[in-house]
């Protein structure tokens, strides 16, 4: 009874740290992050899913919309002309989108509440036309609804804080020491392309969490066979996957990998009852999110597609991005270490990995396996066509998804290789990292980098017209992804010791004493409260 009781408390103590210290890095990150955010789109992607989540939140329908005659992308003319959209008609004026619903939903929280509100205005936000060398840019940000400024000043931050946080409490599920897993959520956070991503709403940042915390389920489910675990884990994953269909690469190996494991556990111990509730346990949310899928595609266009098209870009676009000139093995080389575009150059400290998994597979040696299955099968599939780099994309933003998979055995080798022989390589390649994000936050890398695509004089678009009159597939020299001079990292340091084009929206609104001020304060105060219930939680352990 007294061992038991020890047990319980031990237990208690172990779950109260995990939680306080979960909120205080969620609130840590989600600071930083809300304060390197510039609050505004980048992308194409981003706009869709913005268009459709307004709709959703306010519940009125876009003004061009025709019952009847709209197709998706109709409201893009200048895109999509009328007479070359071939895409379904719209059935439903609210739902008329080729964006993600549960995506657009998640951001319609965030639209909602200053629909409601009113916290930032086109009078907080208005630009002059000297605050940046390009009037025609402050023009653009100063049509934005107020609304879509809110929300991505918050929306990135949320979910990629809550991605880092999730990330320390599966940390723990591995039994890592409190510094360890403290140390891994802040190497995530700050030093990978996470930290440059909680600066948009694209659908990959949502997905990181959603897969982040299907997984944190799994491991409470291996630890107390719980199966209403394993039902929130298939919950989660099948919310990934209605955000993105492609997670189908996550939830395939990990369901084969579930299949064999419990089948091979439950034979021996003849709970063949057990095995079946595993199975059924995890595939009917995962079928479940793939009906629901199709409602939803019913509600929107009237039918079920036949073809599902897993691209946004119009029909010319899509044609260039499903084949490539491009020697397949070297895209495959590029995805992971081209110096435009590598995955392991934008996040250096992902080159510890490779002594992580050294370490980490001596005592998971499964979930190794399961790990590596996860990076091959991403690497093998975008590998696969022309747009394979992310379009402009920092680094592999299709690769964002799985770099929590490749942080987690880097703290097996934290929490073992203490000398300095492991430590200073870490170091370096976490202050690199660090710092190469950080020239992705501080300047609208999308526009004042990259340019217009299609133009003939400015940024690295520019250099996508060939000297025969031609164009490159997606307007993409490929010096641009595979040399160090004209790769983002280059260019974008360039600028930004050249001409900086500061973008972070609190800053503005802050002015720089008050900016730093809060900013100091905040990082001060929330470490200090860190720092301490640490040090407690270690003291009473020893004790």
């Amino acid at each position: 009874m007294w061992l038991n009781s020890v047990y319980v408390k031990s237990l208690n103590r172990l779950r109260c740290i995990n939680s306080k210290v979960f909120i205080l890095i969620f609130l840590i990150t989600f600071s930083i992050f809300v304060f390197t955010s510039d609050g505004h789109r980048y992308t194409f992607d981003e706009g869709i899913a913005q268009d459709q989540a307004i709709r959703i939140a306010t519940m009125e329908p876009h003004p061009d919309y025709i019952q009847g005659e709209s197709r998706i992308f109709f409201e893009y003319t200048w895109l999509y002309p009328p007479y070359q959209n071939e895409r379904p008609i719209c059935e439903n004026a609210i739902l008329c989108s080729q964006a993600s619903v549960i995506h657009s939903t998640t951001e319609a929280l965030f639209l909602t509440i200053n629909e409601n509100f009113h916290i930032i205005t086109n009078e907080t936000i208005e630009i002059t036309p000297y605050e940046f060398n390009d009037p025609a840019y402050a023009f653009w940000r100063n049509s934005i609804n107020p609304s879509f400024t809110f929300m991505e000043l918050l929306y990135g931050p949320f979910f990629s804080a809550l991605s880092v946080a999730v990330l320390f409490l599966i940390s723990r599920t591995y039994t890592y020491s409190l510094k360890t897993s403290i140390i891994i959520s802040f190497l995530f956070a700050f030093t990978t392309i996470i930290w440059a991503y909680s600066q948009t709403s694209l659908n990959s940042v949502p997905v990181a969490f959603f897969l982040l915390s299907g997984f944190f389920f799994y491991r409470k489910f291996q630890k107390t066979n719980s199966h209403f675990n394993l039902i929130l884990t298939g919950i989660f994953f099948g919310v990934a996957f209605l955000t993105r269909n492609d997670m189908i690469l996550i939830i395939a190996p990990f369901f084969i990998f579930l299949l064999i494991t419990s089948f091979w556990k439950n034979i021996k111990l003849k709970t063949y009852f057990t095995f079946v509730k595993t199975f059924f346990a995890f595939v009917i949310p995962v079928t479940s999110s793939y009906v629901i899928q199709k409602i939803i595609e019913y509600a929107r266009v009237g039918s079920v597609p036949t073809e599902t098209k897993i691209t946004a870009l119009p029909s010319t676009w899509a044609a260039e991005a499903t084949t490539s000139s491009t020697p397949y093995f070297l895209q495959l080389f590029g995805v992971i270490f081209s110096p435009g575009a590598g995955l392991f150059i934008y996040s250096p400290i992902l080159f510890a990995s490779f002594v992580g998994f050294f370490d980490f597979y001596k005592k998971n040696k499964l979930d190794s396996i399961l790990f590596l299955s996860f990076v091959g099968i991403f690497v093998i599939f975008f590998a696969s066509g022309s747009n394979w780099h992310g379009f402009n994309g920092w680094g592999s933003r299709y690769m964002l998804p799985i770099i929590p998979f490749l942080m987690i055995p880097i703290a097996a080798s934290i929490e073992k290789r203490m000398h300095f022989s492991f430590k200073i390589p870490v170091i370096f390649l976490g202050i690199t990292g660090f710092l190469i994000n950080l020239v992705y936050l501080l300047q609208d890398v999308s526009y004042f980098v990259w340019g217009f695509f299609g133009s003939d004089d400015r940024g690295l678009y520019s250099l996508g017209r060939k000297a025969d009159g031609g164009v490159f597939e997606l307007w993409i020299n490929p010096v641009i992804i595979w040399t160090f001079e004209f790769s983002q990292i280059a260019q974008s340091t360039m600028m930004l010791l050249a001409k900086p084009q500061l973008d972070l929206l609190l800053l503005r609104i802050f002015g720089i004493e008050l900016f730093l001020a809060s900013l100091v304060a905040i990082i001060i105060i929330l470490f200090y409260i860190l720092v301490k219930v640490s040090r407690n939680y270690i003291i009473k352990q020893k004790l």
